[in-house]
């Protein structure tokens, strides 16, 4: 490979990897709204895991839980 196609090479790889990240961040601020909604709601499934649960119950916040954090992985960070 000759130096001119490896630093183009270099160059579209570096412009892909840093476009990327930026752009997801600056999309994730604008959901501040959201994200504190999504805290919110989880606050209130551990509000309810502490007072006390039924097996199926527990089983139901669980499933809820992983949801929410799912939601917030994807939404706020």
């Amino acid at each position: 490979m000759d130096r001119r196609t490896f630093l183009a090479c270099a160059l579209l790889a570096t412009s892909t990897l840093t476009a990327t990240p930026v752009a997801r961040g600056a999309w994730r601020r604008d959901n501040r709204e959201a994200c504190a909604k999504l805290d919110a709601r989880l606050k209130d499934v551990e509000a309810q895991r502490r007072m006390g649960y039924t097996a199926k119950q527990g089983r139901k916040l669980a499933a809820r839980r992983e949801e929410l954090e799912q939601q917030r992985r994807d939404q706020c960070r």
